[in-house]
């Protein structure tokens, strides 16, 4: 049956409309990433927030006193000074913003380049059990201790952690984007990877700078491998960079 040509127009419109809207919202999320990445100046000593059960930002050094806000895992921060509560917990007191200062428990952030609060991520990466929580301390363990040797063993277990989320994250975006190919009519020129790896589920990984890929043949998301290849090339002498190679190679034969 013929198709009548205003349907055919009306089709192809709507097409294009669909495309517009979707590089809108793309130029749109290009931009608040680079906005959300700017690096904003925070006076003093450079520490990270690691642990969110101790993070919150109050008035005074005291457990007790008024909570001003929940600082997130990975938030900057700067040291500006220490105190004590009555009852002897250790507090600093913080720079959140140019304009935003408030008493955390010491023991909820790292400073890099201290021995000991590297010593704290590393305990607390291997006591963790989710795997997306896992990965995100390892990274941010990683990217702030580089010098030291606890950085090729925290990105070991960034790529382990990565390896074993994405069997879990493959049979969730199955079951969202089904088992037969994309229409061939609106998706035309789209792919199932295309479809895989915009599954909502990458969304908090990417955000990260844990990015995955989809092999056709296992019809499965795989993890891109690399803190592995990070690894192997900022510490080739490091006892993990052997390890990096064969799980890299591994990756590849999958």
């Amino acid at each position: 049956m013929a198709t009548h040509p205003s349907t055919s127009i009306h089709a192809r419109n709507s097409h294009i409309r669909l495309i517009a809207a979707l590089s809108l919202a793309l130029v749109a999320a290009l931009a608040a990433t680079a906005q959300s990445r700017r690096e904003v100046f925070v006076p003093g000593q450079r520490a990270v927030v690691f642990d969110e059960r101790l993070s919150a930002l109050r008035a005074r050094p005291s457990i007790k006193a008024p909570l001003e806000q929940r600082l997130r895992r990975g938030r900057r921060v700067g040291i500006l000074g220490a105190g004590a509560a009555k009852d002897g917990a250790k507090f600093f007191r913080v720079a959140v913003s140019r304009n935003t200062r408030g008493w955390v428990l010491a023991d909820a952030v790292i400073r890099p380049g201290n021995a000991a609060d590297a010593g704290r991520l590393m305990k607390l990466i291997e006591e963790t059990e989710d795997e997306f929580t896992k990965a995100r301390l390892a990274k941010l363990c990683a990217d702030e201790f580089r010098s030291r040797k606890i950085a090729p063993k925290a990105l070991m277990i960034l790529g382990e952690a990565a390896e074993g989320a994405a069997a879990r994250l493959s049979r969730d975006a199955k079951r969202r984007v089904g088992d037969d190919d994309p229409d061939a009519g609106l998706n035309a020129g789209l792919t199932k990877r295309d479809f895989m790896l915009n599954y909502a589920g990458l969304d908090r990984y990417n955000r990260i700078g844990v990015t995955f890929d989809y092999d056709a043949t296992s019809d499965r998301i795989v993890y891109d491998g690399a803190a592995y290849r990070q690894l192997a090339r900022r510490y080739p002498r490091s006892a993990e960079a052997k390890a990096a190679h064969e799980r890299l190679a591994n990756l590849e034969k999958k």
